[in-house]
């Protein structure tokens, strides 16, 4: 994709601030639930966790299963730490839903960009 190898540090450290960003606004009294108000709380883990995938499966420079797996496990893992925070939060939620919204997201996007690659090397 990008040949200097700094560059690779690039999605990682995006998808970083963009969690940071997500746990950061979603821990402001009224944030979430006034956003929730204006957009279905599903959607709103799906559209966040597919753009935190595509960082995901972009910043990882592995082989192709291996890259999936990773991307699999970060992408879970840090849906766990946004429920495990928000289930401390006395004016959130905690739910198992919404990580396996999380979690679906980061199946889709990556069926997606597989699909992708593979045409690409075609």
């Amino acid at each position: 994709m990008l040949r200097n190898p700094l560059f690779r540090y690039v999605p990682l450290l995006c998808l970083l601030l963009f969690f940071s960003a997500v746990i950061g606004i979603g821990s402001l009294p009224g944030h979430a639930s006034n956003l929730s108000a204006h957009v279905n709380d599903k959607l709103l883990h799906f559209s966040t966790y597919a753009v935190m995938t595509v960082l995901a499966f972009y910043s990882i420079n592995t082989r192709a299963v291996a890259r999936v797996i990773v991307t699999l496990v970060l992408i879970g893992s840090l849906g766990v730490i946004d429920e495990t925070i928000q289930y401390f939060l006395p004016y959130r939620n905690a739910s198992i839903a919404d990580w396996c919204f999380d979690v679906a997201a980061a199946v889709v996007v990556i069926c997606i960009l597989g699909l992708r690659n593979k045409k690409a090397n075609h």
